[in-house]
Order: structure tokens, then sequence, then C-alpha cells
């Protein structure tokens, strides 16, 4: 089934058994009058920002952040100010289990029977007591569709190897950004999820995951972990896995995401007790920390369906309506405006409600100052399960779109395919589109990092395909991260060529690139052998050309031999038409690259050696031809045979397959019409595919 219902019922069976002890129990947000006394006292008193943040525990990432969008002397506000330790504690000298705290709101989250609830009312330091909410979340849709763009894509050899995740970076411009060795170095990029077993698979093992934590095990595991309370059910970090790929996975031949290069911060915040939900309270205190330690971008792929009557037990649940969706009354678009507000770029899926009775986006979507996505197809068409706007205030939605059918992505559910290690494979959804844009959008910011959220948020709007006449339907439509990324002026590589020659000297390449012309005389290397005290220049010269009639491409220099054992750093100046000087890195000379750390190259997921599909033989062929292929480690296989407008002829293997000897096929053409075919050849992290002709 595509929405994997066999599943879904079987884990609702499987946690209908977890009800808690008193069924009148329900999950409450009780907000207090008044925050830390002592901490307002430090505020108050005008010590330090840095003293104060420190203090309150928000890192000089995130100040550096907010000095984007904040004055100087509002860094820090009451808002940040730490919930009361006195009061949580004289909560849980009652008897009462927080479960989570938000500063920004003044609350804590805990599970109230009705006579606990009348006595936490009736404390001073209490003002009022309000339901926590809880949203469905709407599946991933799984699909198995090859279709001719993906085939053809495959055929594509651009910077880096995108197996069939090209079609869906290609429609968006990234393979463009990639091209240029800008691949979000310098961001860091958070995630708020279900879970994510990053540390085993194959596309995501290798992603520089800075911190993690489960906001309802209350640990740093954000994996399933079976044997905790509240438990686990079979497959929850699915979906995170998933959308964590999408935005940042990389194995070059199966799945290159848009911002693999970025650094990443994972916040478990979604529990499945009946089913599919999630409460408000995980996600608000999810974001809070991520904005606390510095995130830039956020990606948010929980698009939630119509909001749950009851609990597990039969309580009911205080839900949000349509006419709640003006981004002021749903505690999580609260949330969202006060992470954008403090300079964190919110991608927020609309929600997979397009055909359902509700239909409309849902929180926090329908937050202003973020970016709602919605989903379309590689042909950017949207897609029919594809929330619409506007939000009940009347504000178009969704902001932008990106391929939401048929994303392919790393896959962690051994049912799909039985018997395969690493997996892959293609779904649908406003989940999978979210990530996208996250990731798009942290390229943005890793060349210019001094934009706001709204400045980001206007880039994607304006230059995507739907610009001209936004509506509540396509939003501003298909986003073109190219240009989007150049709205705001000229780009450098943020990941320089670095390469030594036989003669000792060091040839640093960079490509430029502007909508306006590039000045060629101000592209120039300065390098420093002392630390940064002192810089030598050296001119650059322009090669391989991007845009002619802007000199854009490129620019090669050199910096010469240098004695055993010196440290050369360096970096990038260029002017445009414009007269507004961009240096690689950004902030140099305060900032620099490292020869000798650069000399490694950006980070790549090399396929193991022994992995060939060979050409065929006889080709072109008459009637029949024998496809050879050798694997370097056993997994589940497959070998393809399809047609010039990508329609699958034939499958020849679909086998688990042991590595070691060449494998041959013999390919029976007798029943086809002449015409030119692919031959496309799966393996776990391997992929590829062929041309070949028949000829009668």
């Amino acid at each position: 089934m595509p929405l994997r219902v066999q599943r879904y019922i079987a884990l609702s069976i499987f946690v209908s058994q977890l009800a808690f002890s008193q069924s009148n129990a329900q999950r409450c947000w009780i907000y207090f009058r008044d925050k830390d006394v002592s901490s307002r006292q430090l505020l108050s008193k005008s010590a330090s920002m840095n003293n104060v943040a420190s203090a309150f525990g928000i890192s000089p990432r995130a100040m550096a952040r907010r000095a984007k969008v904040l004055p100087p002397n509002r860094l820090i506000t009451d808002e940040d100010v730490p919930v009361s330790r006195a009061y949580l504690s004289q909560l849980a000298s009652m008897g009462i289990s927080v479960l989570n705290t938000s500063r920004w709101f003044n609350a804590a989250s805990a599970i109230l029977t009705p006579s606990q609830r009348a006595s936490v009312l009736s404390l001073p330091f209490v003002d009022h007591i309000d339901p926590v909410r809880s949203f469905r979340r709407s599946a991933p849709i799984q699909s198995e569709i090859f279709s001719l763009r993906k085939a053809a894509s495959l055929l594509v050899q651009p910077l880096h190897d995108y197996g069939p995740s090209f079609t869906q970076l290609d429609q968006i411009k990234v393979v463009d950004i990639h091209n240029l060795r800008i691949t979000g170095r310098g961001v860091l990029v958070g995630m708020l999820d279900d879970g994510f077993r990053w540390k085993v698979h194959e596309a995501t093992k290798n992603m520089n995951v800075i911190a993690e934590y489960d906001f309802i095990q209350h640990d740093s595991v954000t994996a399933d972990e079976p044997g905790k309370t509240p438990v686990d059910v079979p497959l929850q970090d699915e979906h995170g896995t998933i959308t964590l790929s999408t935005v940042g996975g990389h194995f070059e031949g199966q799945l290159v995401s848009p911002a693999f290069e970025s650094d990443f911060i994972l916040s478990k915040t979604e529990y499945y007790p009946s089913e599919t939900n999630i409460e408000e309270d995980n996600w608000v205190a999810g974001i809070e920390w991520e904005e606390l330690n510095g995130a830039d971008v956020v990606s948010s792929s929980l698009g939630y369906s119509e909001f749950d009557a009851t609990d597990s037990n039969g309580v009911p649940q205080h839900s949000y309506t349509y006419a709640d969706m003006n981004g002021r009354t749903a505690t999580t678009s609260k949330a969202a405006v006060l992470a954008a507000r403090r300079g964190v770029v919110v991608c927020s899926a609309m929600g997979n409600e397009g055909l359902s009775s509700w239909h409309y986006l849902t929180s926090p979507a329908d937050a202003d100052s973020i970016i709602s996505v919605g989903a379309a197809s590689s042909t950017g068409t949207i897609a029919k399960f594809s929330s619409v706007g506007p939000t009940s205030d009347g504000r178009t939605k969704p902001d932008v779109l990106a391929q939401g059918i048929d994303t392919y992505a790393a896959d962690t559910d051994p049912s799909a395919n039985p018997g395969v290690g690493d997996l892959y494979d293609f779904f649908s959804g406003t989940s999978l589109s979210t990530p996208l844009v996250a990731g798009a959008a942290a390229l943005i910011l890793s060349v210019h990092p001094e934009l706001t959220p709204i400045q980001v948020r206007d880039a994607l709007r304006n230059t995507a395909s739907n610009a001209s006449s936004p509506n509540d339907t396509l939003g501003w439509g298909v986003i073109n991260a190219y240009q989007a990324m150049l709205y705001y002026g000229m780009v450098l590589s943020t990941d320089p060529d670095v390469t030594t020659n036989s003669d000792g000297n060091t040839n640093v390449a960079v490509f430029v690139v502007s909508n306006s012309v590039v000045k060629k005389d101000s592209v120039k290397l300065f390098y420093s052998t002392d630390n940064g005290a002192s810089f030598t220049s050296a001119p650059m010269t322009l090669g391989e050309l991007v845009d002619s009639s802007k000199n854009a491409g490129e620019y090669t220099g050199i910096i010469p031999k240098q004695s055993g054992g010196s440290s050369v750093k360096f970096y990038v100046s260029a002017v445009d038409a414009t007269n507004l000087p961009r240096t690689t890195p950004y902030g140099a000379p305060a900032n620099l690259f490292d020869v000798s750390k650069e000399l490694t190259g950006v980070k790549t997921s090399v396929v193991p050696t022994g992995f060939v599909l060979y050409q065929n033989f006889p080709n072109p062929f008459n009637s029949s031809t024998l496809i050879q292929y050798s694997l370097a480690r056993s997994n589940f296989t497959t070998l393809k045979v399809y047609d010039l407008l990508g329609r699958e002829v034939v499958t020849l293997v679909n086998e688990y397959e042991i590595a070691g000897t060449q494998k041959s096929i013999r390919f029976d053409g007798a029943g086809l019409a002449s015409g030119v075919y692919f031959y496309r050849l799966r393996s776990g992290g391997f992929s590829a595919v062929k041309k070949f002709v028949l000829l009668k």
C-alpha cells in the first residue's frame, strides 16, 4: 500500500496499549506570572551581553545570528530569561513531572489530573493553564515510479554523481550551485522530526551532527530506543531519517542533497502514542533549543493534518480550527515567528491535506516571517495532496514549492526491500519538498551569511517560477536556488579547489559569479605565511566561463612554493560593477582558508572500488546482447531495461547477489522495435546507467 497502511495499523494496535493510568489526565501548559528573579536581575543590571548569554545558555553563534536582526542592546530580552527553577521545584514537590519548559512563553508542560490541575492553579505564581494541542502528521507517500526524467538524468555527469537524486536538485538549480563548489559550508541546519537513525546509513553517517536531543526520552539519542519509557514504536525514526537525508545526505552515485557540507543539530520532538501524534510542547522546546545553540536554518516536515478529537484514551483534545490559522494563535506558529525574529530561517511543510476535507495549511506553516513549502512534481505542477492557502487572515501561502512527488531519499524500513543494507526509495509529500528548500536556504546563507530570514525568503520568492502572480495554490512557485543566491549580489566559491603542482606551487581556483559584470582585475588571491599578520597578493586569471558577458567563471591564482613546514593561509577578494567587494571565506581577512586543510578537498562518499557496469556487447545489436557487471559488496541488486520514454521494458535481475565474481546477463530484444534503450544497475549505494541500440 502506498501509505504503508498495513504497518501503521499494526503500530496503532501496538501503541493502543500505551495508556495513562489515569484516563482523565491531560497534557497541559502551565503559564507562570513572572520569570526567575536572579536571572532577570542579571539582565536588568546591564551586564555585558556576553556574560548574560553565557548565564542563559545562549551560544556565541546564536548571538552573532541575532545581531543580524536585533539592535545591540536587544540581543537578549525578557523572553530569553529561563523559567524559574524555584517554580519547577515546587511542581516537582507536588509529584508533577515537568515534560518541557519554554522560556519564550514562560511556561512548562506536564500531564495533570483534574485534581492536580486545581492545585496548580491555586499556586500564586501560576497565571493560567491551557491544554497542549496534539496533531497528526501525514506519513510520507512511498512511490516506486521511475520516470523518463529520472532515467535521463542519470546519464548527466556534473561535478557530483547524483544518481536518482539529480532530478529534484536540477529542478531547483542546486546542481548549478554545487558546480560552483558551494555546498552549505559554515551553516548550521536544525531538524525537527520524529527521530534520526543517521549514524548507520551510508548517506547520513558522515554528516557533521554537532548535537542531538530527544525531547521525549530526554537524552541525547535521537534514534529509536525500544527499551526506554515511553517506548519508541518500531521505525519511529524513519520519517526523520528520510527528511534529514533529503537536506544533507551524501553518497556519490546514489544521493547528493543540497547542503551536504552544512552542520546539523537534531531534535526528536514527535511521539507516536496514537499512530502519528505530535505534541506542540515538544516542537516548541526543540526549536528553542536549536535557536539557543545557533541554528541558522530550521526544517520542520511535520505536515499536520486535521487535529485529533481525542487522545489514545478517549480524553477530548482541544484543537485549533482554520480560523486559528492566522499565525498568531497556534503555539507552534508563535514559536516559529519568535525564532525568525531571532534570525532563524524557518522552513515548514504546508501539509498533505489538499485532497482532504481540511485541505488548508496548518500550523506552523501559517506563521508570518517563515517559509512555508508546498509540493510539486518534477515538471513543476502542484501536487494534488499539497495543502493550500490562504491563512485565515488572508496572507498568501504557500511561499514556495519544490519537488515533493517521487523525491529520492534514504530509507530505513527493511520491510520495503528485505535483505537490503542501505536503502533508498522515492517518496512523496511536503515532508520531502521542505528539506529541499531548507537546503537551498542553507546554500544561500553559506555565501551570504549576512542575510536575514525575510531577505532569504524574499530571494527565494522573487526568483521562483510564479513570482509574477503568486497565489494560494502555487505560492511564488518552484524555487530557483541559483538565482536566489545571486539576488543580493556576487558570490564566490565557499569550497576552493586547491591543488599542488609537481613544482611545489599551489593552485587556488575559485568561481566568481554575479548578475553584474565582474571586474576581472579585481579578483585577487591573498596569502599569508605568518598566520594572517601580513599578506601577499597575487592576480587570478579567468579560465572556465560561466557567463562571458559578466566575466563570470573560475579564476585561478598561484601561491609560490614555500619552505618546508610553512603554514599558508589565504582568501580571495573580488568586485563587480556594483563596487561592492566580496571575499571568500566570508569575513576575510579575519577568517581564512588553510592550504593544508583545503588540500583534502570537499568530503565525498566514494563508492567502493569493484562496482562496475560494463558496456554491452555487441552494441548496436540485433536481437540479443550481453550485459556484464561486477559488485564490490553483496547487496540487493536490480538490473532493468527502459525505453527512450523512461518506461520499464524488463527486469533482468531482482535479487540479493553475492559480491566477487563478474556477472553476465543475456538480454533478448527479439520482441522489441528498433531504437535506443537504457539499462540500469542498482546495488546498495551503487547506481549506473548505460545506453544501447537495438537495430534490426
